[in-house]
């Protein structure tokens, strides 16, 4: 992953990258991580695993899938590490508990061969928790493949052409659940979930920025590989930086209501659509900012946030039942506009406002400044006006500052 140049900084952007790769988990405990889960994984795959002859498979999805993993709050806090275990079984042949069963059985086997805690069941995975020094966790989900099925129930719905389209809707699984009433029993009826589509999605709203990266990075490392050599979790885009960033504000700001917080998928969803390949930072942060909430919907009186792999699942679902949730994910957004607006167009960029500075957690900001500040005193000019304003979307985000500046925080201030 991006690992930030020790170059002093001269801009915003210098600074909002410097405080994003703070954010982002260290190449060695990510590399730690994903050591242990192709451990895991030869472990399921064994000779003398139950589970050999279905061929099992593990595969990280969620945030390390994404590369918008963010750093713990604090030190007492870990890492969520989201896996996948595919097994080539059939939902002819077995049911949710068995396959569940299964695999919770041999990931018991591997904790304790390994002196560590037995597995705990969750409503659908198992997790799997290190000692304390390793600071993360792995949450096991098993799976089966269901591409067939997710294809023809797409179809059915008048989507088409995503149907036809193998790398969003051709790794589509069916995963198990012990709250539903067939659990125990034979059925075609599983629940679905599509992470290596929605993967694949979200890819393509940064192809010509994760190209980019990965040049950087091949340039910088003396690396003579072709850039699809190079894995995507070695570099990190705009997109995926301004994501962290909010994931962040996100969580400070509601550190004392975790439950009721914006949930991850929504914030990521909705950027990466109101992401326009914006080559900086600071210019990312603005356009999807100023454009994100335009990507809910509203659907018979109800607020939508569609799966852009499955557009009948809606990520906002809990929102009608729990309208504080709905009222939450506004209150953060008018915060976040207003908190990196100040930053972005009325401070200096060596100068991270009071409000900004808390919301980000002040020692993190503090570390990240001094990795890229070591005794330089120079002040630089806002963002805005460091030779990129001649961009339609920076434009009109810089008139949407303005807006914000002279009446303070609105629900949604930054709608063209």
């Amino acid at each position: 992953m991006t690992v930030h140049d020790k170059r002093l900084a001269r801009s915003h952007d210098d600074i909002l990258e410097a405080i994003a790769a703070a954010l982002d988990i260290p190449p060695g405990k990510f590399e730690e991580a994903k050591q242990r889960y192709e451990a895991l994984g030869g472990w399921l795959d064994r000779p003398e695993s139950t589970l050999a002859d279905l061929d099992p498979a593990i595969s990280p999805h969620g945030s390390f899938l994404l590369g918008t993993v963010t750093r713990p709050l604090t030190d007492a806090d870990e890492y969520d590490v989201d896996l996948v275990c595919r097994v080539n079984g059939s939902k002819a042949a077995l049911t949710q508990k068995q396959l569940k069963d299964a695999v919770g059985y041999e990931v018991a086997l591997y904790a304790r061969a390994r002196n560590m805690a037995q597995p705990e069941e969750r409503r659908r995975c198992w997790t799997l928790n290190y000692a304390e020094g390793a600071q993360f966790h792995m949450d096991v989900l098993p799976a089966l493949p269901d591409a067939q099925r997710y294809q023809a129930q797409l179809r059915a719905k008048g989507f088409g052409i995503l149907a036809a389209d193998g790398d969003l809707s051709g790794h589509a699984i069916a995963i198990t659940d012990n709250q539903r009433r067939d659990y125990a029993v034979i059925s075609d009826d599983w629940l679905q979930s599509n992470p290596y589509g929605y993967a694949a999605w979200f890819r393509g709203r940064m192809r010509v920025r994760l190209t980019e990266a990965k040049r950087s990075f091949a340039a910088r490392e003396r690396i003579t590989a072709s850039v699809d050599e190079i894995p995507d979790y070695k570099v990190r885009t705009p997109l995926q930086q301004a994501i962290q960033l909010l994931k962040r504000h996100r969580d400070c700001m509601f550190a004392e209501d975790g439950e009721h917080k914006p949930i991850s998928i929504i914030i990521t969803t909705l950027a990466a659509h109101a992401y326009n390949e914006e080559a900086s930072l600071s210019a990312a942060l603005q356009t999807i900012l100023m454009n994100m909430d335009r990507y809910i919907e509203e659907r018979e009186g109800i607020a939508w946030v569609s799966n852009p792999v499955n557009p009948t699942e809606n990520f906002a679902d809990k929102w009608p039942e729990e309208p504080r949730k709905r009222d939450n994910f506004y209150r953060w957004l008018a915060q976040a506009r207003q908190d990196f607006a100040q930053y972005l167009r009325a401070s200096p960029y060596d100068t991270i406002p009071a409000e900004l500075e808390q919301r980000l957690g002040p020692s993190l900001v503090k570390r990240a400044l001094n990795s890229v500040m070591p005794g330089d005193g120079a002040i630089g000019a806002p963002a805005l006006l460091l030779g990129v304003g001649h961009d339609a979307e920076l434009e009109r985000a810089r008139h949407a500052v303005d807006a914000i500046q002279s009446s303070g925080s609105q629900s949604r201030p930054w709608v063209r």
